[in-house]
């Protein structure tokens, strides 16, 4: 009996794969939270990628410390 999605962290679409997920696949994955949301609420948090999450593929520049660099 949830009440909403407190948090939809968009990063773990992104990760363990290959290469970023197509528009259409997001497209797909968003509306499906929507419709199992059946009108609840649904936060999103865009990709937060980096420091503890790192994308291989998305080629960020290494920092001396990633949690205060391009992230902060």
């Amino acid at each position: 009996g949830a009440e909403g999605v407190g948090l939809f962290r968009t990063e773990m679409l992104y990760m363990d794969r290959t290469s970023a997920p197509g528009e259409s696949e997001l497209y797909n994955i968003f509306c499906q939270a929507l419709e199992s949301a059946n009108g609840r609420s649904i936060i999103v948090r865009t990709m937060d990628i980096g420091g503890d999450k790192p994308v291989d593929y998305l080629n960020i520049p290494a920092e001396a410390n990633p949690f205060l660099g391009y992230r902060a």
